[in-house]
């Protein structure tokens, strides 16, 4: 049998194979459910359901490659105590509109993990330079004013002191040490993806399959990090109460059903039951999400072949694990098959960065 890179056309068919089974899969569960509550002996149902799953699991492995188990994650039960355990911190910021409605093309979602540590680290570090540029540090750094220079950013129209306010912001965020994670769903690449042929697994609503995305990813890095006492405490920016609902309502859902790819369990197990909301004030690390989701929005925008402006700035700082596949990397485009090519190398360079950096305290996946 030839390997799966060397058979594009065998790929497809079996990803849409695999969208069939899963589709397939879902009706045999709900058929097994009823027969029981209507007393019947549903054992058949049951091992076709089980013989589906297989079916499905093959399929996978031809269109992807080694698909890692969902039974990977070694959860002890009952969890220790949330009080006994490290706090890592997820701050999420957004680019773009989480909308089929806006001409961007592109919904971008990011996130910057840190230790309680790396906080105050961060907050010294940028105060430092918010009171050398500005003379004040009670302000929220914005990313599009920034790059447009405007407001307080244009420095009078000084070209020389942005530029040496940029190069300080570039270091610091070169510098610091912290975790990078982020998801970019090309709208109209996305909608072909669900009509044809669709992936069950996947909610429709843009912003609820981007939460999917990054957290599927940042329970990884929580599960396979050192020590791994650790619990993940997630703040979103704050957009109104209803959004609020409907964030907090998308990540309760993966706490009680996962997603194809990470149990339930192990959502519950290494995140906090609730997320917060703050709106941006002051120093905190939201502005590097801010700063982060932008760029993110910005190569994909671009089909992944140019670098925006900070771009460089983060490749030390994306969470990678082994061979970087199947979820074990930070970042992710999608739908990525017509530009894979410039994702591998992305990752690739990011690879080099992190063993050259100093040492600091397709399916969807």
């Amino acid at each position: 049998m030839g390997s799966p890179a060397g058979d594009p056309e065998g790929r497809r068919l079996a990803r849409e194979r695999a969208v069939r089974l899963a589709e397939a899969g879902r009706v045999a569960n709900v058929l097994e459910v009823l027969a029981r509550r209507a007393n019947l002996n549903a054992d058949v149902i049951s091992e076709f359901s089980r013989e589906i799953t297989r079916e499905e699991q093959t399929a996978l492995l031809k269109a992807n490659g080694r698909i890692e188990s969902r039974k990977r994650f070694k959860i002890t039960s009952p969890p220790p105590p949330h009080d006994n355990r490290r706090v890592d911190f997820l701050f999420l910021d957004e680019s773009g509109k989480p909308s089929f409605a806006t001409p961007d093309p592109v919904f971008a979602l990011a996130g910057i993990s840190m230790t309680a540590t790396e906080v105050r680290a961060y907050k010294r570090r940028v105060d430092e330079i918010k009171q050398e540029f500005f003379g004040h540090t009670g302000f929220t750094l914005h990313e599009p004013n920034i790059r447009r220079h405007e407001e307080n950013y244009s420095f009078g129209g000084d070209p020389t002191r942005r530029l040496e306010f940029c190069e300080a912001l570039d270091a610091a965020v070169r510098g610091l040490s912290f975790r990078a994670f982020g998801v970019a769903i090309r709208k109209a690449e996305f909608a072909k993806f669900m009509d044809d042929p669709g992936d069950p697994y996947l909610p429709l609503d843009l912003y609820s399959v981007a939460i999917h995305l990054v957290f599927e990813r940042y329970v990884d890095y929580l599960a396979t990090r050192r020590p791994k006492r650790a619990i993940g405490r997630v703040t979103f920016e704050s957009q109104g109460t209803r959004e609020n609902a409907e964030h907090q309502r998308d990540y309760v859902e993966l706490l009680l059903s996962g997603t194809q790819w990470v149990p339930d369990a192990a959502f519950r197990h290494w995140l906090e039951t609730g997320v917060r909301f703050t709106r941006k004030q002051g120093t905190e690390p939201m502005e590097l999400a801010d700063m982060l989701s932008r760029d993110i929005y910005e190569w994909a925008r671009g089909d992944c072949v140019f670098e925006p402006r900070r771009w460089a700035c983060f490749d030390s700082k994306v969470y990678r694990r082994d061979d970087m596949a199947m979820g074990k990397f930070g970042i992710k485009v999608f739908p990525d098959s017509d530009i894979r090519d410039a994702i591998e190398n992305h990752r690739a360079r990011c690879a080099r960065e992190t063993k050259s950096a100093p040492a600091q305290g397709e399916g969807r996946r």
